[in-house]
C-alpha cells in the first residue's frame, strides 16, 4: 500500500506540485558511514580562493521537506519511455578571475549539444579584486564549498568543472572534458523518467531503477541561456565576456527517499520580472545527498522544463 503525498510551491512564475508515492511505513533514514567522496578533487589547479583555510559550511537551501499524506495512491502513467538524460557540467567561475575565460569559452562550445547541460555558477570570492561579478551569489560559493567538503578538500578555486556531481579535473582541455562527459553518458542510468502534458500542467514521474543508497535532493535551477558583459575593472578589465547558461537561482524543492516513484506537476504562471527575465529557463536536478550534511553527490537526472 502506498501513501500519496503532495506539496506545492510557487517559484518565480512556476507552480510546482510534488506528488511522492511513499511506502506506507514511514522511512526515517539516518545515513552514516557513507562511501568515500565521489569527486576526485585536484591537489593544485586554477586560482584558489583568498582564504584557503576558511571553514566551509554546507549550503543552506530551504524547501519542502515534509508532506501532508492521504490514503490515495497515484494512478499509473501509460507508455513509460525514459528519454536520454543529459550530462550536467557545472562550471564554477568568476568575472574577476583571469584564469576563467578559457573555461567559460569551453563551456560555450557545449551549449548546443542536447546530451549535455552546461551550467555557469558564478562565485563571489574574487569580488574584492575590484570588480563585483554581476552574476555571483554566496549561494553558488556555498555549493562549491559543499562539493569541496564532500571530496575532503579544504579550499576552492576557479575555474572548476564538475561533471554530474562526481568528477573534476585539473584544468581540463576539450578532449579531456569530452572524455569525462562520454564516460558519464555510458554509465547505466539510476533513474528513468517520463514527461506528459496534462490540463493541470506538465506531469513528470521519476522512477528509481535500483537502490539509490541515500537521500535525494530535488532542486530547481533557473538560468539565463546567454549573457554578454563588459568588464570594467579587476583582472579582466576592458574584456567583453560571453557566458552561457548563467545560473540565477537554486531552490531545493524536496527531499526524496528514492524508493518509490516521485511525481511533479509543473505549471507556468505569472509574468517575468527583473530577477527572472523572459528568457529564463528551468531545469530540475535530482541529486544524491552525501553524509546527511547537505553535501552534493552524484546527479542522477536533469529534467528540462522549457
Amino acid at each position: 500500500m502506498a501513501i500519496l503525498s503532495v506539496a506545492k510551491a510557487y517559484l518565480g512564475g512556476l507552480t510546482i506540485a510534488l506528488v511522492a508515492a511513499l511506502p506506507a511505513a514511514a522511512q526515517d533514514v539516518a545515513r552514516s558511514g557513507m562511501d568515500a567522496p565521489v569527486i576526485a578533487a585536484p591537489a593544485d589547479s586554477g586560482r584558489f580562493a583568498p582564504s584557503a583555510a576558511r571553514q566551509y559550511s554546507a549550503p543552506e537551501m530551504t524547501g519542502f521537506n515534509s508532506f501532508a499524506a492521504s490514503d490515495m495512491a497515484p494512478p499509473p502513467l501509460d507508455n513509460f519511455t525514459p528519454p536520454t538524460l543529459p550530462v550536467v557540467v557545472e562550471l564554477f567561475t568568476a568575472q574577476g578571475c583571469s584564469s576563467c575565460p578559457p573555461a567559460d569559452a569551453m563551456l560555450e562550445t557545449l551549449a548546443d549539444d542536447p546530451g549535455i547541460l552546461p551550467l555557469s555558477l558564478h562565485v563571489d570570492y574574487w569580488d574584492y579584486l575590484g570588480w563585483a561579478d554581476s552574476f555571483a551569489s554566496p549561494e553558488f560559493t556555498a555549493r562549491q564549498e559543499a562539493y569541496a567538503r564532500a571530496s575532503g578538500e579544504r579550499s576552492v578555486y576557479t575555474p572548476q568543472l564538475i561533471i554530474d556531481g562526481q568528477d573534476t579535473a585539473v584544468a581540463p582541455g576539450p578532449a579531456q572534458l569530452l572524455g569525462l562527459i562520454d564516460a558519464h553518458r555510458a554509465s547505466p542510468a539510476m533513474v528513468s523518467l517520463q514527461r506528459e502534458q496534462t490540463p493541470d500542467g506538465d506531469r513528470i514521474e521519476i522512477v528509481p531503477l535500483s537502490e539509490l543508497g541515500g537521500p535525494i535532493d530535488v532542486v530547481l535551477v533557473r538560468y539565463a541561456p546567454h549573457r554578454t558583459v563588459r568588464i570594467k575593472a579587476g583582472e579582466n578589465r576592458d574584456r567583453e565576456m560571453t557566458y552561457v547558461n548563467v545560473v540565477l537561482s537554486l531552490d531545493k524543492l524536496a527531499d526524496w527517499d528514492g524508493q518509490a516513484p516521485l511525481r511533479l506537476i509543473v505549471r507556468r504562471e505569472g509574468l517575468p520580472d527583473d530577477s527572472f527575465p523572459a528568457d529564463t529557463r528551468h531545469v530540475i536536478l535530482v541529486q544524491e545527498e552525501l553524509g546527511g550534511q547537505d553535501m552534493p553527490g552524484p546527479i542522477l537526472a536533469a529534467i528540462g522544463l522549457d
